[in-house]
């Protein structure tokens, strides 16, 4: 063991790996800077020993469970750090409650939904094209489909047009304004709800039928609350069927 100014013991073969840091491969990097946090340092204190970002370490080290000597240790060098950590968790459960919240009274209205056609239809459709992550966002190039999208968002999401966004993905070659006109006129959204178009270049390795009149990508504002729902819809909606087939 070695003790630095200040440190936790590091034993000294981690001290030799950090002294021949330009010759380790990255998963060597990210394996030492995983077992100096498991010592219980800081970032601030690893960057001491090896040259590397907090935002690197924090990436590494997210899954390295500190003792609570450790995290005692931690708090105490940086009291108001540890306020900031508390608030942000509190914050961050609140955010899971209300999420889990919405996902459980969502969950309780499939079987009553599933009545309808449309309900059911729109799910199914979200669930096979619709974005998992972080916001509701839809893409297809059927403007058939893409209108069921919307009509359902409106009436089970309560989604006033103005929270739509529209982003066209174009092959090279394509009229822009000539698609403008077309999905805007399909999907009733106004042109300045538009964003800036995508378009794939040549050599890019696009499909050789190239879809006429594009792709669009509708995306929902303020729908992270939205999506636990959809989600929540799709699971039930999911276990009904397979109930169903057993």
């Amino acid at each position: 063991m070695v003790v630095l100014d200040g440190l936790p013991q590091i034993p000294a073969e981690l001290l030799a790996r950090a002294a021949r840091w330009d010759e380790l491969k990255r998963w060597e990097r990210r394996e030492l800077g995983q077992a100096l946090r498991r010592l219980g340092l800081s970032y601030n204190e690893i960057a001491r020993v090896i040259p590397v970002h907090d935002g690197t370490l924090s990436a590494w080290c997210r899954d390295v469970e500190l003792s609570d000597e450790q995290r005692a240790r931690l708090a105490a060098k940086r009291p108001r750090l540890a306020v900031r950590q508390a608030v942000g968790e509190h914050l961050r459960k609140v955010a899971r409650d209300r999420h889990e919240a919405t996902r459980t009274a969502a969950r309780s209205q499939v079987t009553v939904l599933a009545t309808e056609p449309l309900f059911v239809a729109g799910v199914v459709a979200y669930w096979s094209e619709g974005a998992k992550t972080k916001e509701i966002c839809f893409s297809n190039s059927d403007p058939r489909l893409v209108g069921l999208f919307l009509v359902w968002a409106q009436r089970y999401l309560q989604a006033d047009v103005s929270r739509f966004t529209v982003r066209m993905h174009l092959h090279s070659g394509q009229q822009e304004l000539e698609r403008l006109r077309y999905w805007s006129e399909a999907t009733q959204i106004p042109p300045d709800r538009f964003g800036k178009t995508f378009v794939k270049s040549e050599g890019t390795g696009q499909r050789k039928n190239i879809l006429y009149n594009g792709t669009v990508q509708i995306r929902m504002k303020r729908s992270r609350l939205d999506l636990e729902r959809v989600l929540a819809w799709i699971e039930g909606i999911g276990n009904l069927y397979s109930t169903r087939l057993v």
